[in-house]
Order: structure tokens, then C-alpha cells, then sequence
């Protein structure tokens, strides 16, 4: 196998199995995107393709099925201005962890900016992965991450905890719309 990934790092290997190419990275973190810390190639090497191949290597690893991260985040506790498994999530910190970690991208951390950072579309048309809103564009009052059969994953004030709801035909008159 001439390529190896592991967490951090990306090698391809020479027909001697010598490294003659290495990428460094680090996976998204909030709202900043992957970065690629450091690179080397073999002087002589024709890289075009294997570094495609690498950089493709890194973003596959990043991104986690939907599904994973659901079981996951499922009865994490909230937490004000949380984004993460260990302290907890507000509503924006949760949609902002899936996105880092099902899209491999970096993500704003509110949900006005969230609005901004996506395409629109109507509830007919959402796809799990897709970003739920109620409200309005200017003044969001919910949001959560569409999974499919009708559900979403949001952060429940009431219970105060990350759970999955059904979306309500009586909150459709407040739905601002899905965002992939």
C-alpha cells in the first residue's frame, strides 16, 4: 500500500517503501478549517496526482457519517456556548460540531452566521445533513440538523440535552427553511 494515513498525518510510500511524501494537518476546529501544517515531497517525484490523492485521503478521514455522530452527540447535556462532547452544547455549538465533524469543514458558531454560510432550500427538498430554521432569517429561535425520516437532532430546552424531534406540521409557518 504506497499511502498511510493516521490522525495528523498523511505519508505515500516509494517503490523501496520510503517515505517520499508527507502532509501534516490538523481536522477542523470550531469555525476554522482544516489546516495543512507542513508538506514535503521528494525532489524528483511527479506529484500532481499523489498529492490529490493525499489531500483526498485527509478530507475522507474527516468526515464522519451523519449517523456516528447522532449516537454520539445524543443525550449530551446543554451547556451555554458549548460545542463540544465533553462540556456540553448550546443549539449553535451542536450544529457547528456536526458540520466539523460530518463535512470535514470548519463552521461559524452562530446561528445568524450559520444562515449566511449555507443555500436555502424548502422543506420538501432537505436531505439528512441539512440544517433546519425556524423563525426568521434575522432572528432564528431554533435549529437543528435534519437526519431523515421526518427528524432532527436539536439541543431541547426543556429537557436540556441534545435529542432527536419530529419536525411539527404547526411549527412549518415558522420554518425560515433547510440549509446544506
Amino acid at each position: 500500500m504506497p499511502f498511510k494515513i493516521e490522525p495528523g498525518r498523511v505519508i505515500h510510500f516509494n517503490d523501496y517503501e520510503v517515505i517520499d511524501a508527507e502532509i501534516l494537518f490538523k481536522p477542523p476546529l470550531a469555525d476554522k478549517p482544516v489546516e495543512v501544517t507542513a508538506s514535503t515531497f521528494a525532489r524528483k517525484m511527479t506529484g500532481a496526482r499523489i498529492q490529490r490523492t493525499m489531500l483526498q485521503m485527509i478530507m475522507e478521514s474527516l468526515c464522519v457519517p451523519l449517523r456516528s455522530v447522532v449516537n454520539d452527540v445524543l443525550g449530551v447535556p446543554y451547556q451555554k456556548e458549548g460545542n463540544n462532547l465533553e462540556s456540553g452544547f448550546d443549539t449553535a455549538g451542536l450544529i457547528q460540531y456536526v458540520f466539523n465533524n460530518v463535512e470535514g469543514i470548519g463552521f461559524p458558531n452562530e446561528i445568524s452566521n450559520q444562515i449566511k454560510a449555507v443555500a436555502q432550500l424548502p422543506i420538501n427538498e432537505t436531505q439528512p445533513g441539512d440544517l433546519l430554521v425556524w423563525g426568521t432569517a434575522a432572528l432564528p429561535t431554533t435549529a437543528g440538523i435534519y437526519i431523515g425520516g421526518g427528524k432532527y437532532i436539536t439541543v431541547d430546552m426543556l429537557s436540556e440535552k441534545v435529542v432527536i424531534k419530529y419536525i411539527s406540521r404547526k411549527w412549518l409557518p415558522d420554518f425560515v427553511g433547510a440549509i446544506r
